[in-house]
């Protein structure tokens, strides 16, 4: 089945990025790959380690969804959308190749 994501991109600040590059990105744990994580559980101790001044389970659990939700759902095939900056506009395209860990940031 095919998925619809929505990657916000800090409200279209990266649209451009994603549009040049013809990738789409989060930028949680910025300095650690998470290729070896196959589980929420996995994202969990990652995402701890990180962000030890996150002490709220909710926000954590928030956290650990949306990056678990990017890493672990997201398929070749899926259709991703993102909102273009200041715009109305709707970016899409379709996920061709799974994660990728690349440490630079775009913008």
């Amino acid at each position: 089945m095919i998925n619809v994501w929505c990657v916000r991109a800090e409200f279209g600040k990266y649209a451009q990025a994603f549009l040049k590059g013809g990738y789409t990105a989060i930028g949680w744990i910025e300095d650690k790959s998470l290729a070896d994580c196959k589980s929420r559980d996995d994202i969990h101790l990652f995402y701890r380690e990180a962000y030890p001044q996150d002490t709220s389970n909710i926000v954590i659990g928030q956290q650990v969804g949306q990056i678990a939700r990017f890493l672990l759902e997201i398929q070749p095939g899926d259709i991703v959308i993102t909102p273009d900056n200041n715009t109305e506009l709707l970016h899409h395209g379709i996920v061709a190749e799974g994660y990728r860990f690349e440490p630079n940031d775009p913008a």
